[in-house]
Order: C-alpha cells, then sequence, then structure tokens
C-alpha cells in the first residue's frame, strides 16, 4: 500500500476504498483495477456502498432496499438487477463470484475485506504514459493467439453519484460561458431506474417533468409515458394501440406533445396536450426508423426532413434527391420546403429549433458520418458547426441559443459534450453512454438516455421452425455485433468491445473459444469482410473525424491499412477473385462507389450514384450496393457502369441488414414491431420467402450465414436497461455579481 495513503474508518471517510484488487471511488461512480475503469449505475452504487459499510455482515433484502430506494415503491426485481450489474463488473465469473455473496432467503454480503482511503494511490493519470507505450507496441508487433481469453468487465457509464440535491437557479440567456476546462463533471442522478427500458426523452419547458418511450408490462407495445422529476409513478399519456411509439418532442409552450406512432407500414405524426386528451394525426412519416422533427418557437408548425417534389416527366409529383428541411403547417397541414443551401448528395435531418426561434441546427449525413449545421430560420446561408464525422446521437440547445449538449462517438465511445455553436468549440462532459440530450428552457436541467444494452450474437437454424429460439455462440457479458463467417469453413469473426476497446474477435467452434484478432485504441470497427481465401479480413476502423479501411491477417495478426490517406470510408468488400477491394468512399465529395487494386495499391472510381454498403456475393461480374437516396437494391457492371435495381426490398432502415449469393437476396424486415423476420429472394423470380423471425434483432449490425447455408447468426438485444438521467446544468452558469 502506498506510503501517503492513511487507512481510514468507515465513518472518517467513506468515498475512497480498496475491495480486493479494486478500488472504489464512491463520490464519483467509479471502480478502478489498473488501466481498467468502470462506472456502474448510481443505484448499483449505492448498494455496493452499503454492502461495504456493513463490514461483511449479511444485509436482508428488506435493509437494501429500504436505503437504497427509499423515496420510492421498488419491487425485488431492482435490487436483483443492481447485484447482477455489480457482479458483471467487479467479478471474473460472476456466475462464480467471489466478493459477493448471496445468502437463500436472507439476502446480500461482501465476502471481501474493505480498506477505506483518504485518497486514491497514484496521482491522476500515473499509468497513462506506459498504457500508452504498451498499447503502440502492440500495435506494431500482434500478439499471437492467447493461450487463455480473459474476458473482460462490463463498463456502464456515468459520471456522478446520485447528490444530495440539485441548484434551481434559473439559466439566463446570457449565463452560459465557454468552459475552459477540458473536461466538466456535472451532477447526474436518475430519473427512472425499473429493470425495462426508457428511450428518447424530452424535458418539459419548465423542468418539472419528462416524457419518453417505455413498453412497460402489460402494454402491447412501446408507448409515451410522462413522469414527474421528483421521483413520481410514469403515466400513460398516449393510447393508441400501435407497435410502437417513440420520439416525443414538447412545444415550446409546454401544452402539447408530438411524437411518432408506427404500426407496420404506417407511420404517423401525433400531437396531443401535455396532460393527455384527444390526439391528433398531423401528418405521415417514414416507418421503421425515427423520422425526426422539433417545433417552430410559435408552437404552430414543426420542421420536419422530407425529400424535395419535383414534377416528373408525366406531369405527376415524385420525390427526388436526399432528404431536406420542410416546415409542416398545423393549421392546415400544408408541407413547404425551406429555402436554404442544401446538399446534392447528403441527407439534412434531425433539425432542432433554437430557444429564440433565430437559427435551425440540422444533421447533414447518413449515420454513423453525420456533421451539425446552423442556418437562419428564414433560410438562406448554411454554416457547418462540426466536423467531427460522427455517430451524433441527439443534441440540444441550451437556453442561451448558443450552446448544445451533444452526444458524439468522435473519440471512439459515445459521449456528451458542449458545443459553442459559434466557435465550434467541444469541451467533454464525460458521461460514456449518454445520448439524446434534452434541456429545458426555464431551468438548469437536461435529461438523458444512458444508454444500458447487450447486444449478443444468436444463432438460428433454418431447419427448425420460423419462431424458434435462438442459440448463443461466442457470448459474452458484452457486446457483440457485425458477425461474418468465413467461406470455407465455420470461423466466425465479429466486432466486441469484450476487451475493454472496440476490436475484431475470432470464434473457432472447434476450439469452443475467441480470441482477439485487432489492436486498435480510441476506434470503433465495423463491417468485417473476409477475403475468398479465408487469410484476411477486411474492416473500417472510424474515429477523430477519419474512417479508414483495414485488413487484417488471420494467422499472423498482422494489419495492414488499406485505403489511401485522406480517403474516408463507408463499407468494403474483397472482390470474388480476391485481386481487388470494392468500398464506399467520400473522395470526390459524395458517397461513390470505388474499386482499388490490391497488387498496385491503386483506385477508381465505378459510378456518380450515391452508393451506402456494398457486395460481390453474388460472383455474377457485377457489384451490388444500396443507394444513399433511394431505395432498393442496385447491381453495377464495373466494365460498363451499367446500372440496374434488382429488387425494391432495402430501405434506409434496413440498409446493412441484407447478403447475397449466387442463389438470392436475404434482407431481414420488420413486419411486428421489434420482431423482424429473415426473408429469401430467389434471383429465379417468385415470392419471397420467410426463413425465420428474429425477435430484438438489431438491424444495423448486420447478419451472415455458415457456409453451407443451414444457419444464420445475428446480433439480437439480449437485455436493455436503457435508462432515463436528470443532469444538472447550474455549474456552467456564471455566478451572480459580486460572489
Amino acid at each position: 500500500m502506498s506510503a501517503n495513503v492513511r487507512v481510514l474508518r468507515p465513518q472518517d471517510q467513506t468515498r475512497f476504498a480498496r475491495v480486493g484488487d479494486w478500488l472504489i471511488d464512491l463520490a464519483s461512480n467509479r471502480l478502478l483495477r489498473g488501466e481498467r475503469e468502470i462506472r456502474p449505475t448510481p443505484k448499483a452504487m449505492a448498494v455496493l456502498r452499503q454492502l461495504m459499510l456493513a463490514g461483511g455482515a449479511p444485509l436482508t433484502r428488506t435493509e437494501l432496499l429500504d436505503v437504497v430506494w427509499r423515496d420510492a415503491f421498488p419491487t425485488d426485481d431492482v435490487l436483483t438487477h443492481a447485484i447482477t450489474e455489480l457482479r458483471r463488473a467487479i467479478e471474473e465469473d460472476p456466475k462464480l463470484p467471489r466478493h459477493i455473496e448471496t445468502i437463500p432467503k436472507v439476502g446480500y454480503r461482501l465476502l471481501t475485506p474493505v480498506e477505506w482511503l483518504e485518497q486514491l494511490p497514484g496521482p491522476p493519470g500515473a499509468n497513462e504514459a506506459p498504457a500508452a507505450a504498451a498499447a503502440a507496441s502492440r500495435d506494431e508487433v500482434p500478439p499471437q493467439r492467447p493461450a487463455i481469453l480473459w474476458v473482460t468487465l462490463v463498463a456502464l457509464a456515468l459520471v456522478a453519484f446520485v447528490m444530495p440535491a440539485l441548484v434551481r437557479q434559473p439559466v439566463s440567456a446570457r449565463a452560459v460561458r465557454a468552459p475552459q476546462a477540458v473536461q466538466i463533471a456535472l451532477p447526474v442522478r436518475p430519473v427512472t431506474a425499473e429493470p425495462d427500458s426508457e428511450t428518447f426523452p424530452s424535458i418539459a419547458p419548465d423542468g418539472s417533468s419528462v416524457a419518453y418511450t417505455a413498453h412497460y408490462p402489460g402494454d402491447e407495445g412501446a408507448h409515451i409515458y410522462l413522469r414527474g422529476l421528483s421521483g413520481s409513478p410514469p403515466i400513460r399519456l398516449s393510447r393508441g394501440e400501435a407497435a410502437e411509439e417513440l420520439y416525443p418532442v414538447w412545444s415550446p409552450d409546454g401544452t402539447q406533445i408530438a411524437f411518432l406512432r408506427m404500426s407496420g407500414d404506417r407511420c404517423r405524426l401525433v400531437v396531443v396536450a401535455a396532460l393527455g386528451g384527444r390526439e391528433r394525426e398531423v401528418s405521415s412519416c417514414a416507418p421503421r426508423f425515427v423520422d425526426y422533427f422539433d417545433w417552430m418557437r410559435d408552437s404552430r408548425a414543426l420542421v420536419v426532413s422530407r425529400s424535395r417534389s419535383v414534377e416528373g416527366e408525366d406531369g405527376k409529383r415524385m420525390a427526388s434527391g436526399p432528404s431536406v428541411l420542410h416546415l409542416l403547417s398545423l393549421d392546415d397541414g400544408s408541407v413547404t420546403p425551406i429555402e436554404y443551401q442544401r446538399s446534392d448528395n447528403h441527407p439534412d435531418i434531425q433539425p432542432r429549433v433554437s430557444p429564440d426561434g433565430r437559427r435551425i441546427a440540422f444533421r447533414r449525413g447518413a449515420v454513423p458520418y453525420s456533421d451539425i449545421f446552423v442556418m437562419s430560420a428564414d433560410g438562406g446561408a448554411v454554416r457547418q458547426v462540426t466536423r467531427l464525422r460522427a455517430r451524433l446521437r441527439g443534441y440540444d440547445w441550451l437556453p442561451d441559443s448558443r450552446h448544445m449538449l451533444v452526444s458524439s462517438d468522435h473519440n471512439g465511445q459515445q459521449s456528451l459534450y458542449l458545443l459553442d455553436v459559434d466557435s465550434g468549440e467541444l469541451t467533454s462532459l464525460g458521461m460514456l453512454g449518454a445520448s439524446y440530450p434534452s434541456v429545458s428552457r426555464g431551468r438548469p436541467y437536461a435529461v438523458f438516455q444512458q444508454d444500458n444494452a447487450d447486444v449478443n450474437l444468436q444463432s438460428f437454424r433454418f431447419d427448425a421452425a420460423t419462431d424458434a429460439a435462438g442459440e448463443g455462440i461466442a457470448s459474452s457479458t458484452r457486446s457483440e455485433a457485425w458477425p461474418a463467417f468465413a467461406p470455407n469453413d465455420d470461423r466466425l469473426v465479429f466486432v466486441s468491445n469484450r476487451g475493454g476497446d472496440s476490436q475484431l474477435w475470432l470464434f473457432e467452434p472447434g476450439a469452443r473459444t475467441s480470441y482477439q484478432l485487432t489492436h486498435h485504441k480510441n476506434v470503433e470497427l465495423t463491417a468485417p469482410a473476409w477475403s475468398p481465401d479465408g487469410r484476411r479480413v477486411l474492416y473500417v476502423a472510424r474515429g477523430n473525424a477519419r474512417s479508414e479501411l483495414f485488413s487484417v491477417d488471420v494467422d499472423s495478426g498482422q494489419t495492414r491499412q488499406e485505403s489511401d490517406e485522406g480517403d474516408n470510408v463507408r463499407y468494403g468488400t474483397y472482390s470474388a477473385d480476391g485481386r481487388s477491394i470494392y468500398y464506399v468512399s467520400d473522395r470526390d465529395g459524395p458517397w461513390q462507389l470505388w474499386q482499388r487494386s490490391i497488387e498496385r495499391r491503386t483506385s477508381r472510381r465505378l459510378s456518380d450514384v450515391g452508393a451506402y454498403n456494398v457486395s460481390d456475393g453474388v460472383g455474377d461480374g457485377r457489384v451490388y450496393f444500396t443507394h444513399m437516396n433511394q431505395r432498393g437494391l442496385y447491381a453495377l457492371d464495373p466494365a460498363t457502369g451499367v446500372e440496374e435495381r434488382v429488387s425494391d426490398a432495402l430501405e434506409y432502415w434496413n440498409m446493412n441488414a441484407w447478403r447475397v449469393d449466387a442463389y438470392a437476396l436475404y434482407y431481414l424486415f420488420g413486419v411486428d414491431g421489434m420482431k423482424p423476420v429473415l426473408y429469401q429472394q430467389p434471383w429465379s423470380g417468385g415470392p419471397p420467402k420467410a426463413l425465420r423471425q428474429i425477435e430484438m434483432a438489431v438491424s444495423d449490425a448486420s447478419f451472415t450465414f455458415d457456409k453451407d447455408t443451414t444457419r444464420v447468426v445475428v446480433p439480437v438485444t439480449a437485455r436493455d436497461d436503457t435508462d432515463v438521467m436528470l443532469l444538472d446544468l447550474s455549474p456552467l452558469a456564471d455566478p451572480p455579481p459580486g460572489t
């Protein structure tokens, strides 16, 4: 133990402690071991604190519920969920716990002795340099296959423990300042803590309550709920029987809430009084994905994203080009395009109107390569604010109409940032997993969605019933996605954060184990694709406003960059003969199809069309791809440049959820809420055939078949405990004069 760390009694100090090889920072919600840092949810941390204070004595479930949830009316499930979360974090094997013991019919106790500390040993960041050097060494000479796979721990991100009180000072129009620090820590506490998923939070303008989407027991689908910030029980606002209702947004005057209602192929934008009552459908919307919108300041119109309507040769109006911003009048339902500097190649979506009504911010570019732009509410010139090329999962203006809260993953993980819209300066707020922030106009509060879901790979056989359950494959306590079977055997490569960072892992069924293939830092890996000989895997590494194409040799672990410097890449695949790579790049501005010779290391553009995803799985000499701004699957002859639409089954929401081979097109299509169906559409014609129903399939993380096409492996949401969190913004306000 460090000589400058004094061991304390619990009654002296209950912030820092050591439990086994874990260091505990209770006030900051941190568990530390070596270079690893985990931030459990506040309730889980509060349970751990009570177990630590008990000094090894057992605590009953009733005692823990009474202390940790004393202001609520919890069920036993919330405690079970908190214990499960702690075990996933600190136990080597959560199924064989050595720290937290369950005492049947009694409760729990902490088996490991607790050392109470005055401070954490070692200065902050003391291990960063050696860690960086070790990481660099790993990147230069990747290790061979490990003899033992150490499956690391679940990282559930939060930055602060439950604060005793929130300051209620209003934020004035000039109160927010651009912080000088690199990172700011703000007080956070949960608004919801049920063992369910609560998403798309929207705080009332007066900061008194929050609207959100939830699928609670007894509901037929996901619906809109209201909840007070003081801990009152949820009240269902919407009364529709649709499969899914989502994305509630308060009107600026606080009297109405608009939201999206989806059922099958039908989507409607609905407005209802904030206190409930008669609902009014005001417009259609795009089904199966979030068709973002916002209110104009006068609460009489909405800003929506729609394709422009042009007159065709037959005199009929038709949609043309990428989506752009329109005004939807709530008085007569008319939709009018806003005249501003549009892009010919990239969609403009997710509008957010500033509190003073003078500016409209919007997101330009398809996920996950987006940036924030602003313009006058009257249209005209457009200014780019960020240059992140990132996955932006929500953003909202602060009351000063100059700053924003932004959820971005440009540094490798989804986090919350403070953005100065005028200067473009970003300041980290350090909240991993935070998305869809919503800011109150009258009080220094914001809410956000704390993502907490496990996505695991499941295998579904085609000789079983279409609705039979799947089997876990390459399972861990972390998240896996983007599976890809090798072409000639059943080795499976996939993306996982089970080692802490997003990396490629290889699962070998014969060995019953998985091992890490890549060793990148602070990037997100996506879209692995095998070479025809099964020796290399192509993939995209995205981070620091760049997206580059790499490949890794499966046997040696050696990686090499396949794209040119300055070339941003979305997806890539090997040609059927293995001599070139087809990929999607924005080198010339829009996202287009390119071909790269592996031997000559040179690239050429194949087409001017706006491409999204690409495959050469059919082997007929053509490249198959999805369009950026048009539905359907297309085939392109690289020699002639002739393009043909071969299917209209693919839309924007399932542009990643398809595969092709010599026999058919395979695709996921959502027919019943969160129960997508895998279809097979033979090239020879005839109706599509339903192969499997896959409940909770993640459509934007791909799927794969084994070499004999007897089963499919799909990323599936195994657990989703996403919560709504309350963020106190008062530390961002300037202190009153004279203080």
